[in-house]
Order: C-alpha cells, then sequence, then structure tokens
C-alpha cells in the first residue's frame, strides 16, 4: 500500500482512487491496515473523495466501539 503522504491532497485522491471499489485497505474485513492509514491521516478526507471519505467513517466507526 504505497498511497504516498496523506496528508496532502495528492495522496488523498491516491486512496480514494484505491478505495472506489473496496471496503477495506487489505482483504474483506478490518486489519491493521487500515488502522496504520486511519492513524496517517490528519482528519477526515474532504466530501469530494467520496470513498476514501466513506472509508473513513467506516473505520471511525470501529474506533468508537473499541473505546467502550
Amino acid at each position: 500500500m504505497g498511497f504516498g503522504d496523506l496528508k496532502t491532497p495528492a495522496g488523498l485522491k491516491v486512496l480514494n482512487e484505491f478505495l472506489a471499489d473496496k471496503s477495506y485497505i487489505e482483504g474483506y474485513v478490518p486489519s491493521q491496515a487500515d488502522v496504520a492509514v486511519f492513524d496517517a491521516l490528519s482528519g477526515a478526507p474532504p466530501t469530494d473523495l467520496c470513498h476514501a471519505l466513506r472509508w473513513y467513517n467506516h473505520i471511525k466507526s470501529y474506533q468508537k466501539e473499541k473505546a467502550r
């Protein structure tokens, strides 16, 4: 998984394109790869990057479960 700098628009665009037909970074269930990419982001992607934003909100929902 090489998305470049996920704090830049270019890196976020690569992530968005990667997630266009995927729910997770690797495989079919959330994994440490999702956690690593989530942690590398500075916050939610902009709304025009709909695939990355969908993935971000989905992974963020697991973070809430973990906090319970």
